[in-house]
This record gives C-alpha cells, structure tokens and sequence, in this order.
C-alpha cells in the first residue's frame, strides 16, 4: 500500500457503472482522465493508480474522480484546485457530507454542481457489487472549466 494514498482498510470502492455513465450524461462531460483507479477498475482513458498518487499529479484532461473517502477532503481540495489551475472539468462522486471544511470552501456556494443521490449506492468491489448499500449519502459534484 503506498504510503502517500494511506487508505483505511475497505477504502477501495468502485464506482457502479451506471452512475459513472449517468454523470457523465447528466453534466454532458465526459473525462479522459481517472485520477483514482486501479488498472482493473479505471473509468477513462487515461488514468493514475494508487502508485502514482493522483495527488501529486497535473490532471491534464477532463477527469472523474471516486477517492478514497478516509482522504476526501483532501481530494476535493485537489479537485477545485486543478479546476482552477487547467481550466478543466472534473466530475467527483462523494459522500455528501455537506457540513465539512471541504465542501463548506470547495464544493458549496456556486463553486460546484451537484446532484444529490437519491438512496444509498451499492458500490462494487473487484467488480462485484456490495451486498450492503454505503452507510452514507452519495452525491455527484462538477467543478466546470469556464
């Protein structure tokens, strides 16, 4: 496990397939980039792994991002901050726990998009979906290049 990612055990959730399709179509993005994939479950074309630290990276295209959510905030700061940097798109799938530092700055008060999740998602895991549906609320984010 890499040190920078620093994942709590269970962390590595897959996006389901339609939600990851439902975004893209309801933003009308559609990203080139997966900036937190494993080789088995990216989304895009392009894409950076638990190695190469997504963190640590120039998102250099339209990206899609589900982090890992023991880090997400630091993610979601990522995120604004490569909006505003590359002048890009970024669809992030989030816990929506709207009452923290990092939606309160980077995601609330028209600097984001957001579609709140109807229901608890079933995410999937090696490709399987979950038998039990997240313990929290799911939201869609885009950050929009302008």
């Amino acid at each position: 496990m890499a040190k920078t990612f620093n994942r709590t055990a269970g962390d590595v959730w897959e996006t389901p397939p339609d939600i990851f399709q439902f975004a893209c179509d309801f933003f009308h993005v559609y990203p080139r980039l997966d900036v937190a994939s494993t080789n088995e479950n990216k989304l895009c074309q392009f894409h950076f792994t638990e190695k190469d630290d997504g963190l640590t990276q120039n998102w250099f295209a339209d990206s899609y991002m589900n982090p890992p959510y023991s880090r997400a905030s630091k993610w979601i700061h990522k995120a604004f901050s490569e909006n505003q940097k590359n002048n890009i798109s970024i669809i992030a799938l989030l816990n929506a726990t709207t009452d923290t530092y990092a939606w309160q700055n980077f995601i609330l008060h028209g600097m984001a998009e957001i579609y709140f999740i109807s229901g608890r998602l079933r995410f999937f895991q090696n490709g399987v979906v979950s038998k039990n549906p997240s313990q929290h609320p799911s939201a869609l984010v885009c950050w929009r290049k302008k």
